[in-house]
């Protein structure tokens, strides 16, 4: 509906059900600042709740009691330890979704964000990297749990949105006062709370002639510099942010040494480090040469999924890289295994 019937539209229900001309003024203007950014116009709480498809009682009880609406687990961590996963139910995960699609997707993100974007790719963020004399890896302290909810606030109430609206939207998408991980609408409000410092960054990098992407909590930048000078000036930005860096997770590659961006070695071609490539190579030996049931009794392996998991890795090593001819011959004998 374009602006024009929908102010006649209302104006008219409105006079139907009593109300002046100041009344149809006032939330005419409000409207019209959502209608203008192309977001649903939410006039109260009710209304929210009405377009989200759910009774006012239950949007209500995830608004202002979200803990009872998640299920916590851990996951294991690449490098060691744990990862606390807050999974909405599916209820609030499907409202979390009508957030995402209707409102957060319209909000504009930086050039250098490169994670939790349509028609980007782990894979696009690597080959951005390729060949270079320095690659400096930075990584985000407690990403998601250090990104408040007044940060998810100040996004909602900058769209123009009534503060009654803008509390329901923040407590929908917020958990114990943070953004949870495992949440559907997490990864872009971080991407748009961090939208003027990538571009801050991205500046900074140009300037000098150092390329920058941020996928997620990791930070890349590659060239030839100093990069004392890139850590120093990235700091202070966080800093500015309620963000602290990783100290731990710093690191430095010359073009000498092996260069990951994200899991993928970046120094001629983009292919899957040494150490998964040699597990892979290994356990395609050992099926071939005394089959799979003596393989996996073996090793102790009792995944009914093995043969998908061990797949789906070699499938992945090939996306990084369609012309390895080593994983596409494993990729073969795979499906003809499995066939």
């Amino acid at each position: 509906m374009n602006w024009e019937d929908y102010y006649r539209e209302f104006s008219k229900q409105a006079k139907l059900s009593g109300y002046n001309d100041a009344y149809c003024d006032k939330w005419l203007q409000y409207a019209k600042i959502l209608y203008n950014k192309n977001l649903p116009i939410i006039y109260t709480q009710e209304h929210l709740c009405l377009l989200l498809g759910y009774k006012n009682e239950y949007v209500f009880a995830a608004s202002n009691s979200p803990s009872l609406f998640y299920r916590n687990y851990e996951i294991p961590k690449k490098n060691g330890g744990t990862r606390k996963i807050s999974e909405p139910l599916p209820s609030l995960k499907e409202i979390q979704r009508w957030i995402l699609d209707n409102i957060l997707t319209k909000i504009e993100i930086s050039v250098y964000a490169k994670a939790y974007v349509k028609k980007k790719s782990i894979k696009e963020n690597a080959r951005f990297h390729k060949r270079q004399e320095i690659l400096l890896s930075l990584d985000v302290k407690e990403f998601f749990d250090s990104i408040t909810s007044d940060k998810v606030y100040k996004v909602f109430s900058s769209l123009g949105y009534q503060e009654d609206i803008v509390v329901m939207l923040t407590n929908l998408c917020c958990l114990n006062g943070c953004l949870p991980q495992g949440a559907p609408t997490s990864p872009i409000i971080s991407n748009i709370i961090l939208k003027k410092f990538d571009d801050e960054v991205g500046k900074f990098t140009n300037e000098k002639k150092i390329r920058y992407t941020r996928y997620a909590d990791d930070m890349t930048f590659s060239g030839d510099f100093n990069p004392g000078q890139i850590i120093s000036f990235v700091k202070n930005r966080l800093y500015e942010l309620g963000l602290k860096l990783n100290e731990e997770k710093t690191r430095t590659r010359k073009k000498s040494q092996r260069q990951e961006v994200t899991g993928i070695v970046v120094n001629e071609k983009m292919q899957l480090p040494k150490s998964v490539r040699r597990k892979i190579r290994q356990e395609i030996y050992y099926i071939r040469k005394f089959g799979l049931e003596s393989h996996m009794q073996y090793c102790g392996i009792e995944k009914k999924n093995y043969l998908s998991h061990l797949k789906g890795k070699i499938q992945y090593g090939l996306f990084i890289n369609p012309y390895d001819y080593e994983l596409q011959d494993y990729l073969s004998y795979l499906k003809k295994l499995m066939s």
